[in-house]
């Protein structure tokens, strides 16, 4: 197969004012963006505003829209253009983890369905998102382009105690992080040798980040968690190296790009089950918990038996090398030929 040709038309990405900030989603635009113009795409971000504006003169071009805009594209649903072609890229769905009192099901189809048939095309990070849309009939065309890697892989540090353990998530409930340091608050004990260490945005809800941090404070977790903010992508990277294990107490996860980072560098995987998580899981390389509670109780135990994380370390060495790389330009390569297979 020879090497994909560029579009025919500019590829403009519609994407957030904060997409400079840490995130999966913004991560997987800036990469596949960067990778696409080493294949010589002319490739473009645009401001919704721009994109608002092109839709309403039917502006030719191809455009893919982060999926964070579902409430800005209400307005523009009457419109139908001809030569301004629209795709999705899904990160996140609030139909994915709905309200409390929302059943996700009328969530999808009140406030999602009609918005998602406005467009051409979809760009999805995983096959869980392709099924999700196929079981609520979305008709158009479904691109799955999985992350890659981002960076080559260090060497991890030995494994020895206190446990260093890493969770990489923004502090938002749907990352389960205080349910998770509740359960471990119940059954941790003061001799308890770790330490955990959370990467992630704090003032995106700041009630919540609150309520972590009180919990920790107060509680026998307030020498053993630690908060350490938002971090660059580069500088997370170098993190994984410096731990022993990984953990997600993620409840809904499209694709789960910090776990397959944490899994490149050879770190056992302590997951809570939920949306895409069990994909990125062996039974060699770690524990798929099926509730929070669990996932909690799973972490002690592994703290108080060396035997078994050491079983689970050298477990998850061992997948490490066996594991082949996947690079952004093999995605943006077969992003390009998906793209001309399904519209050119």
């Amino acid at each position: 197969m020879g090497e994909p040709q560029p579009l025919n038309q500019s590829l403009y990405f519609v994407l957030p004012h904060d997409r400079h900030l840490p995130s999966g989603g913004n991560v997987y635009n800036e990469q596949l963006m960067a990778a696409l113009r080493r294949y010589g795409q002319d490739v473009e971000i645009m401001e919704f505003s721009h994109y608002r504006k092109a839709i309403l003169r039917d502006q030719a071009g191809f455009y893919a829209v982060d999926s964070l805009f579902v409430e800005d594209m209400k307005p523009l649903l009457n419109h139908n253009p001809q030569r301004a072609f629209s795709f999705f890229i899904l990160h996140h769905l609030q139909s994915l983890f709905p309200p409390a009192d929302l059943d996700a099901e009328q969530y999808f189809e009140t406030y999602e369905k009609e918005v998602l048939n406005f467009f051409q095309g979809f760009l999805l990070t995983s096959e869980y998102s392709k099924k999700y849309l196929l079981d609520r009939g979305i008709k158009a065309p479904l691109m799955v382009v999985e992350p890659a890697l981002s960076s080559s892989v260090q060497p991890a540090i030995a494994l020895n105690y206190p446990l260093k353990t890493l969770m990489v998530a923004n502090v938002i409930e749907r990352k389960g992080i205080l349910a998770f340091l509740q359960a471990l608050s119940t059954q941790v004990k003061e001799e308890d040798e770790f330490k955990l260490h959370i990467i992630g945005r704090t003032d995106m809800e700041p009630a919540y980040y609150e309520a972590c941090l009180k919990l920790v404070e107060t509680s026998e977790l307030s020498n053993k968690v630690y908060f350490l903010g938002e971090m660059s992508h580069e500088n997370t990277l170098k993190q994984y190296a410096q731990h022993h294990l990984f953990i997600s107490a993620a409840r809904m996860e499209t694709f789960g790009m910090a776990i397959q980072e944490a899994k490149a560098y050879g770190l056992p995987l302590l997951l809570c089950k939920g949306g895409n998580t069990e994909q990125h899981l062996t039974k060699r390389g770690g524990m798929l918990c099926p509730n929070i509670f669990k996932l909690a109780g799973n972490f002690i135990e592994l703290c108080r038996n060396d035997a078994l994380m050491r079983e689970l370390w050298q477990s998850a060495k061992a997948e490490k090398n066996t594991t082949n790389r996947y690079t952004w330009d093999q995605a943006a390569a077969h992003f390009l030929k998906l793209f001309s297979d399904f519209y050119i």
